[in-house]
């Protein structure tokens, strides 16, 4: 990257840049006309200057040839202009210098928006050629580089110079042009004081500049603190689980204000010197009006300077600070600006990097691999610089199994994990080399090894997103008909003319189906739940699909399937063993396994305002409940469940187990409902204090009358057994149930989807559309029984796809961390497998899930053919974590002498398996010889 701002700038904008410096040049006589039209104004029509005679005239708009005299000896006049007597010379010099403000105005307006065009078309440009040099690094760069100091750099650090781009040539060239305007209209209206303000500006353009150097170094500092305090914080987000579980969160909190202080100490020396140097720099301008207010006047009495020659040259000089302090901050801003920019190129400079055509995306398509990786005399050494593996030689070719054998091995696995590393690129070899079909892996472009490749291990972190974005993204390589262009497409502008720079996702489909050997949409769907089904997802993702939401207009007929299953779940529930276990929503009915404020709603809300939760402070309502009496009856059983709830967990330590049973209790909510229910019983009193203090115990009690309506609202009578519902409460919540109905149902944009056992409310989740009811609290593991039945008849009816398309829509969070770490790792699994590669590597792969599920994931993987594809054959090399499947692959390499070489596959998992029994036996023997 170029070092020096100014050549960045020019490099990449020149012809914008010639463009604004003529527009400019192109104002500046307008200027010159905003200062001369106020002399001639106050000289000619107020005063009277050639209109002493009656009746007299003078020539308006009258345009003589520049230097005519000079050079033909007599005045030469383009135009004679207009005769005007004196009131009309004043209207039209008046309109004269309206429209040259206006036009000069306009000028600046035209300037200043094409300069922040300019300015953030060229900030885009750096970001992308930052984020460009990001992803051309090496893999051994990311291990010391915190992403969040990057991050900040792009953001943040390199705002400011997408102002400056603009004004880099232009802002010069137009304050100096009005300087130099001004200046020379003041030498000539007074030679002695255009003299004068010579000297002073040029006094300005020595000192302040001086004055500023340490801002510059002060500014540079405040910077890199502030990238420390970038990295910090983001530290402290990922390490959050360690700070509160080691007790180190008043460290940490020490550790961020130390940096802050020092960042404040910087920040106020900044301040200090800037503000110093501008109460100097306005000084002086102030004594450079002093005398002229002094020295004009002086004239003016003396008769050597008319009013209206000292009015333009106040004028005059009013306007020509601004100018001159607008060069002097230019100045203190490119020095700024160039500090900064150098100081960005030095945090992204890394001459270790991949070189641009490596990433460049093909213009053809990418080729199968026929002879796959071979490793010759090759010496790999771990990230502590130790050689691990030594005059290596090894080959693995498409559709070959092998297997790396660690026997729990320490030296063996890091060896292993080495040499997968190494062939996946993220490695380089100390010496020997690594070819993929005859060619250096180094030089091959990523198109080939990222397409043809395939690595796995127990990494997984996942970008913020859904399922479905995270396992697709590997095919995300370049556009569709990318490969068919005869020419590279012309890159956007502002891209910095990088070739392999492409629209995002939102305009061009990147899922290339026909490479995959898939027909269309529908085929890619079937290839992504097999390729799942491999994983051990696709259940997994039909129970997270089971709690997402469905919107009918974008898919009625699952929809409509969800109610006829709906149906099919009632009628047959016997069938599936889960007769009386859950109680369905009848309108008629009471649902005694639903809460006081589900029976009233009998329905799902559509706004925030209708929500459970909401609903004591709902208005309409509110109303309904007065109508039928219920609202002082809630208040009352609010009241009789928050003294049987202290009374039955009032006296339990915070650390009780019995919390940790309950639903909906815990101790800072009984602690909670102490507070409450000792103001309701001091309120009684509130009419003997003083009125201010019975306006505060007012407005407590209101709140407190509102909290006992959400704890009525949200009690239910089956869970909890306080015998605060009655029949006669529960015919009164029916006949309110209709009023609510009723009256929703009139409201324009309606709150809330009622429940109806013929149509699919797309509020509730896919599982609530199912059941329309809620499940039994007094069933044993009644939930477990509903959910298998659920699923149980989801596959029958062939509804298994769809769910599994809203399971696929579920949000993963930040890192994946709403998904389980099992979870994860299958995750990473399909997604190595859903490109369909000619080899995978596999390090070390689903070591958190238990022996069982791991081993039978692995025989899924290694049977063929893998989905159901008889063309497709991959190689697969496996850094085993159980070498009873060794008798798998077709070779076994072990670890030995510093260096891989082969074994029998049989004999190492005939090892495996008598190691295994030896220690089941061996635990057989401990446990008798315990009993």
């Amino acid at each position: 990257m170029e070092r020096n701002l100014l050549k960045f700038i020019w490099q990449n904008s020149r012809l914008k840049q010639v463009w604004l410096l003529i527009v400019i040049v192109a104002s500046m006589p307008l200027y010159f006309l905003t200062l001369e039209l106020p002399k001639q104004i106050v000289n000619g029509p107020i005063q009277g200057e050639g209109f002493s005679a009656a009746g007299a005239e003078q020539p308006f708009l009258r345009l003589p040839l520049p230097f005519a005299e000079q050079v033909f000896g007599r005045e030469i006049v383009l135009f004679e202009g207009f005769s005007l007597d004196r009131l009309a010379m004043l209207f039209a010099l008046g309109l004269l210098f309206l429209a040259a403000v206006v036009a000069n105005g306009a000028f600046k307006l035209y300037v200043n928006t094409y300069k922040g065009k300019l300015g953030e078309t060229l900030l885009r440009q750096l970001r992308y050629t930052l984020l460009d040099r990001v992803l051309r690094y090496r893999v051994v760069r990311f291990r010391n580089l915190k992403g969040a100091e990057a991050a900040s750099v792009i953001k943040d650090e390199v705002e400011p110079l997408g102002e400056f781009v603009g004004d880099a040539f232009s802002l010069p060239l137009f304050l100096g042009g009005q300087a130099i305007t001004g200046l020379l209209f003041l030498f000539l209206q007074n030679f002695y004081f255009g003299i004068l303000t010579i000297a002073i500006v040029g006094f300005q353009v020595w000192i302040i500049p001086r004055l500023r150097r340490k801002l510059i170094q002060l500014g540079r500092q405040r910077q890199l603190q502030a990238r420390r305090l970038s990295g910090q914080v983001a530290e402290t987000v990922e390490m959050a689980p360690d700070i509160h579980v080691n007790d180190i969160s008043n460290y940490t909190r020490a550790r961020h204000y130390g940096l802050l202080s020092t960042i404040l100490d910087i920040r106020f020396e900044l301040y200090q010197r800037k503000f110093a140097v501008k109460y100097i720099n306005n000084l002086l301008m102030q004594f450079l009006s002093f005398l002229f207010y002094v020295l004009g006047g002086y004239f003016v009495i003396t008769g050597r300077l008319d009013i209206g020659q000292l009015v333009a040259v106040i004028a005059a000089y009013k306007d020509l600070p601004g100018p001159i302090k607008g060069l002097i901050d230019y100045d203190q801003i490119r020095l700024i600006n160039e500090a900064r920019y150098e100081q960005t190129i030095d945090s992204f400079r890394d001459d270790g990097l991949l070189p641009a055509a490596i990433q460049q995306m093909p213009g053809q398509a990418v080729p199968r691999l026929r002879e796959g990786f071979r490793a010759e005399r090759a010496r790999l050494e771990d990230e502590t610089g130790r050689v691990v593996l030594e005059n290596l030689h090894a080959a693995i070719a498409p559709g070959e199994r092998v297997a790396i054998a660690t026997g729990g091995n320490d030296a063996a696995r890091i060896a292993a994990g080495v040499l997968c590393t190494a062939l996946a690129r993220l490695t380089t070899p100390v010496s020997g080399t690594i070819t993929l079909d005859g060619k250096p892996l180094d030089d091959l472009p990523e198109s080939l090894t990222g397409r043809r490749v395939a690595y796995v291990d127990a990494g997984t972190f996942f970008p913020a997103g859904t399922i479905r974005d995270n396992l697709t993204m590997v095919l995300k390589n370049q556009p569709v008909g990318f490969a068919e262009k005869t020419t590279p497409p012309t890159p956007p502008k502002g891209s910095g003319g990088l070739l392999h720079d492409a629209p995002p996702d939102e305009t061009l489909d990147w899922i290339d189906l026909a490479a995959l050997g898939l027909a269309d949409k529908r085929a890619f769907d079937r290839h992504v739940a097999a390729v799942l089904d491999l994983a051990g997802l696709s259940r997994q993702i039909q129970d997270l699909g089971l709690r997402g939401t469905v919107d009918p207009e974008h898919n009625p007929a699952f929809c409509d399937k969800i109610v006829e299953v709906r149906r099919e779940f009632r009628d047959n529930a016997a069938g599936f063993g889960v007769a009386g276990i859950v109680e369905p929503f009848d309108p008629k009915r009471y649902n005694a396994q639903a809460a006081i404020g589900e029976n009233l709603l009998f329905g799902t809300a559509r706004v925030p305002g209708w929500e459970l939760d909401a609903l004591a402070t709902n208005p309409v309502l509110l109303a309904i409940l007065d109508r039928h009496g219920l609202r002082e009856r809630f208040l009352e059983m609010g009241r009789r469940i928050a003294e049987a709830r202290i009374e039955l967990f009032g006296d339990l330590a915070p650390d009780s187990k019995i919390f940790e049973t309950v639903a909906d209790v815990s101790y800072e909510e009984v602690a909670r409902l102490k507070e409450m229910m000792a103001r309701l019983r001091m309120g009684r009193q509130a009419k003997q204090q003083p009125a201010q203090r019975r306006a505060k115990a007012g407005a407590k009690a209101l709140s407190d009358r509102e909290e006992l309506l959400r704890i009525t609202f949200n009690y239910c009578e089956a869970r909890s057994r306080f015998g605060v519902l009655d029949a006669e409460t529960e015919s009164d919540i029916l006949a309110a149930r209709a009023d609510v109905r009723e009256t929703v149902s009139e409201m324009e944009a309606a709150p809330v989807f009622f429940h109806d056992p013929d149509l699919y409310n797309p509020t509730a989740t896919v599982l609530d559309n199912i059941l329309l009811g809620r499940v039994s609290s007094s069933a044993v593991d009644g939930r477990e029984k509903v959910l298998a039945a659920v699923q149980e008849l989801i596959a029958r009816t062939g509804l298994s796809d769809g769910l599994l398309d809203v399971g696929l829509d579920f949000e993963m969070g930040n890192g994946g961390r709403r998904l389980s770490e099992t979870q994860r790792q299958k995750l990473h699994l399909a997604r190595a497998l859903i490109k369909k590669p000619d080899i995978i590597i596999f390090n070390e792969v689903l070591g958190a899930l238990d022996v069982a599920s791991r081993q039978a994931t692995m025989r899924r993987v290694l049977a063929l053919p893998l989905l159901g594809d008889e063309d497709w054959k991959p190689g697969i090399l496996a850094v085993l974590l159980d070498d009873e499947l060794a008798g798998l692959f077709d070779r076994v390499l072990v670890y030995g002498n510093g260096t891989l070489v082969e074994d029998e596959p049989d004999e190492i998992a005939a090892r495996a398996g008598d190691g295994e029994a030896t220690a089941d036996e061996k635990g057989a023997e401990d446990d008798a010889h315990a009993e």
